[in-house]
């Protein structure tokens, strides 16, 4: 922001700053563009591009990164309920224990993204969590997986909902119990445009070198509601790797770790990016 005002005289149309809550699974992004933050309410245009930034803790430092196409998939929370019938650790048999049942279907997704998805349209089935039962020695009536699917592809994002619906559903059945999976639609896939990345990569070379750029070679699997502002508007995310200068970054933990660093003096060539590029936006287009 400083960079810019400093020569707000000299550019040569506007810039809006998408100062941006609740990113972390809360929509923010949505939200915004619903309340007409960004334009398209009271006759006021959208922006003609967008720009954004995320920082990598195990890339390189100061090595910004892009790609053309889906940058990073869409990210369905689920919940899968088992319902059984609760009863005596020693009595299994006047029970019926949803949780092995809970176990075959945790095993029979991995089975089903491997075999009925195309690995070059991939996606992923996580579970990230597993809730039974309150003691040592009684059977739960029901047991909770809980996780996201992610997709790169409108039609696999829509199979793998039935997917996990109908394995689900099928397991429990076979073992005279029920499962209920239900699927919230989360953030739509990231779409880059490809103007928009050309931009990045001659805008991070004019600033800081060749080898400060690198076109990614295939999406990531994670999730970002930025998307929802590039399915309105043109433009590109990138990643600004923060490893500590100098460390084997390979080595370093990705995001979302308990033990990631991130080296904050990266951060300066991040802001230094995000104005360049609102600066050769406004002057050039995307020519």
């Amino acid at each position: 922001v400083r960079l810019l005002c400093e020569r707000r005289d000299s550019l040569k149309g506007e810039v809006r700053f998408m100062f941006q809550p609740g990113e972390e699974g809360h929509h923010g992004a949505r939200h915004m563009l619903n309340d007409g933050l960004l334009g398209g309410a009271a006759g006021r245009p959208l922006p003609d591009a967008a720009f954004a930034l995320h920082v990598m803790p195990n890339a390189r430092h100061g090595l910004v990164t892009g790609r053309a196409g889906p940058l990073m998939a869409a990210a369905d929370p689920f919940e899968i309920v088992v319902r059984g019938r609760g009863g005596h650790a020693s009595m299994p048999h006047f029970a019926l224990d949803p949780v092995p049942v809970a176990a075959e279907i945790v095993l029979a997704l991995q089975s089903a993204v491997t075999r009925q998805f195309d690995a070059h349209d991939p996606v992923v089935c996580t579970i990230a969590r597993i809730d039974a039962g309150t003691t040592h020695n009684v059977i739960a009536d029901t047991a909770t997986l809980r996780g996201t699917l992610r997709s790169l592809s409108p039609r696999h994002r829509a199979r793998l909902h039935d997917t996990v619906r109908q394995v689900a559903s099928g397991i429990a059945e076979a073992h005279g119990m029920t499962a209920l999976a239900e699927v919230t639609p989360g953030f739509p896939v990231t779409i880059c445009d490809a103007r928009a990345v050309e931009l990045g990569a001659r805008t991070t070379r004019a600033l800081f070198g060749d080898p400060a750029w690198r076109a990614l070679d295939r999406p990531i699997m994670g999730a970002e509601d930025f998307s929802y502002v590039l399915e309105q508007i043109p433009g590109a995310m990138f990643f600004l790797g923060v490893a500590p200068e100098g460390a084997d970054y390979h080595a370093c933990e990705g995001i979302h770790s308990t033990r990631m660093m991130l080296d904050e003096t990266a951060l300066p060539r991040g802001a230094a990016l995000l104005a360049g590029l609102a600066d050769r936006f406004l002057a050039e287009g995307f020519a």
